[in-house]
Formats: structure tokens, sequence, C-alpha cells
């Protein structure tokens, strides 16, 4: 479990908003470590794992949707996660940086108290309180333990997104009811309000690649949304 130290990479080229999260972060009690590159980025990386990247989308040496495939493709830092910070508000920026396995996003400009409920957040997910209890929720070989937050399929442990995970919590407890996507995005939150179906539709296409063969469990109704099937 990572307490409010978290040390917490920022990776942008825009120096007064490094200069603008280092002050304001460190006032929440995280450890900032600035770097304007995605070479910087590495070589940061490298001399101490942190527990959680902000990283830019545009970077001037390269993209930091590139970036995140490139350090979610290592085992060495696959489970580091990563919120991507992006100028470009668009579908499809989301989507890739998704798809290529980004924890989550923010589009500029945020507030600092936003930001950091997305930081808490993902940290909570990618870091449980091993002293938690053993509630279970399970739907065909998907097991989720509710306290921990560790999911497993078919015996196998899967390491999801914070929006994976509730959206895989929210179709379970629903016990086989159909969800609608909008009524997933209420489950995720207001910071999901403003998503578009299609962006759900990308989490859980992505939830249940990492599902695997455990994957059938998760059934599509056409035209209204999601339910857990009863296998």
């Amino acid at each position: 479990m990572v307490d409010m130290n978290a040390n917490i990479l920022v990776v942008d080229d825009e120096r007064d908003l490094l200069e603008l999260l280092s002050l304001n972060l460190s006032a929440e009690g995280y450890t900032i470590t600035t770097v304007e590159t995605g070479k910087e980025a590495i070589s940061a990386i490298e001399t101490e794992r942190p527990d959680l990247i902000l990283l830019d989308i545009m970077l001037e040496d390269i993209s930091g949707i590139q970036l995140t495939g490139k350090l979610k493709n290592s085992p060495e830092t696959a489970s580091i996660p990563i919120i991507l910070l992006t100028a470009k508000d668009t579908e499809m920026d989301m989507v890739v940086g998704l798809s290529v396995g980004a924890d989550d996003y923010v589009t500029k400009p945020f507030s600092t108290k936003v930001l950091v409920a997305r930081i808490e957040a993902v940290l909570r997910r990618a870091y449980p309180d091993p002293t938690a209890g053993h509630q279970v929720l399970a739907a065909g070989d998907v097991r989720v333990m509710v306290d921990s937050r560790r999911v497993t399929a078919s015996g196998e442990s899967v390491n999801l997104t914070i929006v994976e995970y509730e959206i895989l919590v929210a179709l379970i407890r629903a016990g086989g009811k159909v969800l609608s996507r909008d009524d997933l995005k209420t489950h995720l939150g207001t910071a999901a309000q403003s998503e578009s179906g299609r962006i759900i539709d990308v989490h859980v296409a992505t939830l249940r690649k990492k599902l695997g063969p455990a994957r059938k469990v998760i059934r599509t109704v056409h035209r209204i949304g999601y339910r857990i099937a009863k296998v």
C-alpha cells in the first residue's frame, strides 16, 4: 500500500506547468520528480522507480502514448500506473491512450482538486492495502477481492486499470441486470460523465482482453449496454 508520500514522476515539456504541479502536489504530501522529455523520463525511472507517472501526451521527442506503450510492454515497468495529461480533448486521443494501457487521463486545463482525486483513486487501485479483509465477488471464472482490489481470471492474477475494475465490479454486483453505457458512467463517478459511450466500449474491450478465456462472462446487449452472464 502506498501512502500520501508516494513518489510521482511528472513528464511535461511545459516548464510553467511542471513548476505548478510540483508545488501543488508537494503541498498534498507527494514526493515529486519532474522531467521534460521522454528520454529523461526513462532515465528517471531507471534511477528510481516512481509509484505513479503523470505523462503529457505531447512531448518533443516521443509522444506520451508511445512512451506509455513502451512502459506497459516492459515487465520491469508494466505495473507502474500512468495518468495521461492531454490538452487534446478528443475521443481518439482517449481511446488510443487507454488501448495502450494508460490507467486514466486528465484533460487540460484541470484543477488540482480533480487531479489529486484521480491520483488517489489510481494509487488505491494499484497498491491495495494488504491488511484488508476478504470480501469476494464472483462471476464465472472471475474473482474480485473487493477489499484488496485484486482480480483473478481462471486463477491467474489480472492487472486492471481503475476504470476497468469499477466496470467489472458494477456488472457483477448488478447480478445479470443489463447496465447501459450511461449506467456505467454513473458508476464511474462525475469524472466520467463527459465521456461518450464509445469510450465505455473501449474500457470494456480492454477489460475483456485482459480476462482472457474468462471474458465470456461479460455479454453485450445490442444497442443497450452490458451484463454479466450467469455461467
